[in-house]
């Protein structure tokens, strides 16, 4: 931990190594970095021996508390089926020799069961590539071990990904132009094996630093009760969206070549299931929160539409407050990492809106706030604050690490 200078901790972390452990295996959008989970747990997890998680992703926070001695279990949710097939396999330990032996099974295969028939394939994909992304589907398929098979899947999402015909280094779907096509010609075999060996590198490093703690990532359909008993956590560390995944982070987007090459159904509405997926049919504000009313006011007066769809966005969260208020102890803490958007030229204080609605449903004290200058979060630096093509604004810079205490 860094020493306190003058009352300030600097939470940038702008030279961090961030792909420590298996903290490195598959990318996701806008993740949390490791090494922020690890400063909330040690600065608020003092007491604590269940930490939860509701908004996953990659699992961030389930891999840290694993890495501590303090945290007996560790729950984690997400409604993508991707994210938590991901954390599932980053927070459980394999032995390094039957991955090895598994890879080399893999590697030498040649023969596919047959190749998939999913609506555009051949628009995302070479002919090539799909015969050689089937030949190491049909292999993985052919392992009993479920770990070990789940470990491959995820290594062959990520490739998935990087064989495609979309544009690097972005998470919505777009096709590479038509003059970067004709030089992609990706050796999907190669390109496996090196992923495969990465992950296998930060598995070897995990194994041998996690502790005891008891992992539970759960792929679940609603937040709006969560499987877990009242008054049962006692430290919250997520970084849940930060707005409807239509303009923000298309969570769903990035997702479905990968679940569609996994055989996952219902992928194209993914984005439409997530918080904020559909919009509000009035304007009616029934949330507790005197920033948000004005918020959504101002935006109401330029369009009353994307109005709306934001507010839509604060009553799915609410509807997770009432849950996660349900199950949190006395005395426990909430940390969330939020970012505070601009929609229609006004900006969002999500950090205070949050604040404000924890305050309405429970009995919740306001400790502080963190600000992080964003070095390197793998999100557009533009995106649309209208919706409209053409129309760009600069995305969050900073970002917002509020903590709250249930009193």
């Amino acid at each position: 931990m860094e020493k306190e200078q003058e009352g300030f901790i600097n939470w940038d972390f702008r030279e961090a190594d961030t792909k420590q452990f298996t903290h490195g295996i598959h990318t996701y959008p806008a993740m949390m970095i490791p090494q922020i989970a690890r400063r909330l747990i040690y600065l608020y997890g003092k007491d604590a021996k269940t930490l939860l998680d509701p908004f996953m992703g990659s699992g961030t926070s389930l891999v840290e508390a694993s890495l501590t001695n303090q945290i007996k279990e560790a729950y984690g949710f997400d409604l993508n089926p991707l994210a938590f097939l991901i954390s599932k396999v980053k927070t459980t330990p394999l032995n390094i020799e039957n991955l090895d032996k598994e890879l080399s099974n893999i590697i030498k295969s040649k023969n596919y069961k047959e190749l998939p028939k999913f609506k555009n394939i051949e628009f995302w994909f070479k002919p090539k590539v799909i015969e050689q992304l089937a030949i190491i589907k049909t292999a993985i398929n052919k392992i009993n071990d479920k770990g070990i098979k789940d470990f491959f899947l995820v290594c062959f999402s990520e490739t998935v990904r990087n064989v495609s015909n979309t544009r690097n280094g972005e998470f919505k779907l777009y096709r590479m132009s038509d003059k970067d096509l004709i030089k992609h010609n990706p050796y999907v075999i190669s390109e496996f094996e090196r992923i495969a060996l990465k992950n296998m590198k930060g598995m070897k490093e995990y194994v041998k630093a996690r502790q005891k703690t008891k992992t539970i990532p759960q792929n679940y359909s609603s937040m709006e009760e969560l499987p877990l008993s009242p008054e049962s956590i006692d430290l919250i560390v997520t970084s849940p969206p930060y707005g409807d995944s239509k303009t923000t982070v298309a969570y769903g987007q990035f997702s479905r070549l990968a679940l569609q090459w996994l055989d996952y159904e219902d992928v194209a509405s993914l984005d439409n299931r997530l918080l904020g997926g559909k919009a509000s049919k009035e304007l009616e504000i029934k949330i507790n929160s005197s920033t948000l009313k004005e918020i959504i006011k101002r935006i109401a007066e330029i369009d009353g539409k994307r109005a709306k769809e934001v507010l839509s966005f604060y009553e799915d969260f609410d509807k997770c407050v009432i849950q996660l208020d349900r199950v949190m102890t006395k005395n426990g803490f909430v940390c969330f990492v939020v970012g505070n958007r601009t929609v229609k030229g006004i900006n969002i204080p999500t950090d205070k809106i949050m604040t404000e609605m924890f305050k309405a449903r429970g009995n919740y004290k306001y400790m502080t706030t963190h600000l992080r200058a964003i070095p390197n979060k793998r999100m557009p630096s533009l995106n649309s604050p209208s919706n409209k093509a053409g129309e760009k604004v600069t995305t969050m810079c900073n970002e917002f690490i509020f903590v709250l205490q249930k009193i």
